[in-house]
């Protein structure tokens, strides 16, 4: 992603002089033609670090940095019982194909008309 220039913002969290954290955002498609949409992922803590708060600081600072740049919103494939407490929600009107749609989330940044498929970039398919 990185390296094909794909990342709006990517943040990480560093204990003294270490990298613990990581956590991006890219553009989406969307096929009724929305802009200003982004994907989140991937986000990531060390497993010996989680559960300290560093994900969730991660989280609202990468959001606001997207509200900030005038985004309409942000979704990403995960687990609801985590990102909904960020006020991530399965919306129908949004899906991403071969995803079970309980783990398509999204945030709306404002009143939103938005519908369709959903495409992240073709680096997340890439493989090795």
């Amino acid at each position: 992603m990185r390296d094909a220039n794909a990342l709006t913002i990517s943040l990480v969290a560093v204990v003294g002089k270490r990298v613990v954290g990581h956590i991006a955002f890219s553009p989406v498609t969307i096929s009724d033609g929305s802009l200003g949409w982004y994907g989140l992922g991937p986000i990531s803590v060390l497993p010996e670090l989680q559960k300290q708060g560093i994900g969730k600081s991660m989280m609202h600072e990468g959001l606001s940095s997207l509200k900030s740049l005038g985004a309409k919103g942000c979704v990403l494939v995960g687990d609801p019982g985590y990102y909904e407490r960020f006020g991530f929600r399965s919306l129908p009107d949004l899906v991403i194909d071969g995803v079970p749609q309980e783990n398509v989330l999204v945030l709306p940044f404002e009143e939103s008309k938005t519908s369709g498929t959903v495409v992240f970039h073709e680096g997340f398919a890439a493989n090795g």
